[in-house]
C-alpha cells in the first residue's frame, strides 16, 4: 500500500522543456497542415499533448524509483 504521506521530488527540470515545446509544436502543426486544419491550433494541441506526456513519464519515473 502506498504511504500518502511519502514526500515526492517536486523539483522540476526546465533543461529540455524548449525541446520538448517546439517539437510537440511542431509536430502538431505538421499534422493538422496534413488534414487541412487551421495550424496554429495543431501546434498548441501538440504542445498540450507533449506537456502532458512528459508530465506523466516524469511521474512513472518519480514512482519507480523510490
Amino acid at each position: 500500500m502506498k504511504n500518502p504521506f511519502k514526500k515526492s521530488n517536486t523539483e522540476l527540470d526546465f533543461s529540455s522543456l524548449s525541446t520538448i515545446l517546439s517539437s510537440g509544436a511542431a509536430v502538431g502543426m505538421a499534422i493538422s497542415n496534413h488534414l487541412g486544419k487551421n495550424p496554429q491550433t495543431g501546434g498548441i494541441i501538440g504542445v498540450g499533448l507533449s506537456l502532458l506526456v512528459t508530465g506523466l513519464l516524469t511521474a512513472l519515473e518519480d514512482e519507480t524509483s523510490s
